[in-house]
């Protein structure tokens, strides 16, 4: 399997579109049980065939829709690098045209031009030379799904997404799909099957994504997901009534309002903020609620002659209001400055505290412009855009070091073992054993005797990383289809960042 995350969902939230719950006074505002796909991350490598399963209803075809690009989440990313060529069975009632036509349109959308691609081609291929006329509405199943896979097979896309392909396709097309995935993952392409028939799907992938209340309860290789699966379907389709349906499984299906994750107690609601209204919607109709009811109370007040417009304003009182507006939202997240040197504002003290390239610090909140920073126990403000932002708990691409040893300076990675004994000591304790020439003191970045290698300490004062210099730019990018100037990979307890912009990477364990 290839290194690049070649498509990918962030934090994907979609809705359903049944409205006939919703009050009138909260149109935008989505409970629990609205939610179809919840907070969704998938990341889809290069030579990866990918097998999505799910029981019926688990919205795990909506999953497809959405890395086709064919419906837009409504919250989070979809994020693709690349072609891509969708089949969807189900959408075999909407097709109107005749079987010759749809491929002439089909072909014409390929990515990769082949002049020897033609129909005639294609219905021999997909055993289909008497149905050229025929409607592909009045197709059977098997036939359309002879024909998207066929298709697929001529599109040559870097990526084919399936939707119940594989449950419709007889032995010798099923061979025929293990046989484009085998040569799919060879050539680091990508293959995402999702389907019912979990036989094919062990037969044809190389791993595995389970879709349950949707919402992914489990990922990995074939053997650390099916067996799990099966024995959840085995359990699930051993229930009779309809209330030994809805007591089954209860943490994840009662009325959908809870998430899957190792411990099934935490209602959305409570654990995921876009179960609620997005605030700015909130905000907006207790304005517009405000200001309407004050008009009709002023109304009041001047037809009775109860009270004046005053024009002088108490400016100290304004001012007091003023600063309260945009309040910070507590977090907990680091930074990195990549600038020369920036300088933080004291939050309710007047210091101020000056930081040089590459100094880590710990983010304990934000507003609309600003990161609040702790240092020392003291609180400061910068511009977002004075650091670079990373949260430890984000996806990030794995490597070990080895891999990524070539394109480091030996200085380092020759001995990182022994710098790395290091981590987490105090600053006096560090600095003695690796003996600076300048900068013994500095707070956050101090340079080592002798070597183009810096060391990072944290908010306590502890080391936490190493700064050191980068060989091969190029090939580093070309090699893990990095497109802009900073990356971050995890490895091991460790991330290890790359600094094109400086040429520089930067090694952080927390």
């Amino acid at each position: 399997m290839g290194s690049a995350i070649i498509l990918k969902l962030l934090n994907v939230t979609h809705y359903y579109r049944t409205k006939q719950n919703k009050k009138w006074y909260l149109p935008f505002n989505y409970g629990a049980d609205d939610i179809e796909l919840n907070n969704i991350s998938l990341h889809i490598y290069q030579g990866e065939a990918l097998g999505i399963i799910g029981e019926s209803q688990s919205s795990k075809a909506l999953v497809g829709r959405i890395l086709s690009g064919e419906v837009k989440p409504d919250k989070g990313k979809r994020i693709s690098k690349t072609d891509i060529f969708y089949a969807d069975v189900t959408d075999k009632a909407l097709i109107q045209e005749n079987v010759g036509n749809f491929i002439k349109h089909r072909i014409t959308m390929f990515h990769n031009k082949d002049s020897a691609v033609t129909t005639s081609s294609i219905l021999e291929q997909a055993q289909l030379k008497e149905k050229e006329q025929t409607k592909v509405a009045d197709l059977a199943e098997e036939e359309y799904a002879q024909l998207l896979f066929t298709l697929s097979r001529f599109s040559k896309a870097n990526i084919l997404i399936y939707n119940q392909i594989l449950n419709y396709l007889n032995e010798e097309f099923v061979n025929k799909a293990i046989e484009l995935a085998d040569e799919y993952i060879n050539n680091n392409q990508t293959i995402v099957m999702i389907d019912d028939d979990i036989s094919k799907i062990q037969k044809a992938s190389n791993y595995i994504a389970w879709i349950s209340h949707g919402q992914l309860r489990k990922e990995g290789s074939i053997n650390q997901v099916i067996p799990i699966f099966k024995d959840h379907e085995k359990d699930r389709n051993t229930l009779e009534t309809v209330e030994e349906q809805e007591h089954f499984d209860v943490d994840w299906k009662k009325s959908r309002s809870k998430i899957p994750e190792l411990t099934y107690n935490f209602k959305r609601i409570e654990r995921y903020k876009h179960a609620k209204a997005p605030a700015i919607i909130g905000r907006f109709w207790a304005l517009l609620l405000t200001l309407v009811f004050g008009a009709i109370i002023l109304a009041l007040f001047m037809f009775n002659d109860l009270g004046k417009l005053q024009l002088a304003q108490n400016v100290d009182q304004a001012n007091i209001q003023n600063k309260q507006t945009n309040p910070y939202e507590d977090k907990l997240a680091y930074g990195i400055v990549l600038n020369n040197k920036i300088q933080l504002d004291g939050l309710k003290h007047k210091a101020h505290l000056n930081l040089k390239q590459y100094s880590f610090v710990t983010i304990t909140g934000e507003n609309n412009n600003n990161y609040r920073i702790v240092v020392d126990g003291k609180a400061y403000k910068t511009a977002k855009s004075n650091v670079r932002y990373f949260e430890p708990a984000g996806l990030f691409e794995q490597h070990s070091g080895k891999k990524l040893a070539p394109y480091m300076q030996h200085n380092y990675i020759n001995y990182y073992e022994y710098f790395n004994s290091n981590l987490h000591k105090k600053h006096d304790k560090v600095t003695d054993t690796l003996v600076p020439e300048t900068g013994k003191d500095n707070r956050f970045v101090v340079p080592i005797t002798s070597q183009p290698i810096s060391m990072i300490f944290n908010d306590s004062n502890e080391l936490t990383g190493f700064v050191y210099p980068m060989k091969k730019e190029d090939k580093l990018k070309k090699e893990f289809d990095i497109n802009g100037n900073f990356w971050i990979a995890k490895s091991g307890d460790g991330y290890y960042m790359a600094d094109f912009k400086n040429n520089k990477w930067i090694y952080i364990e927390l």
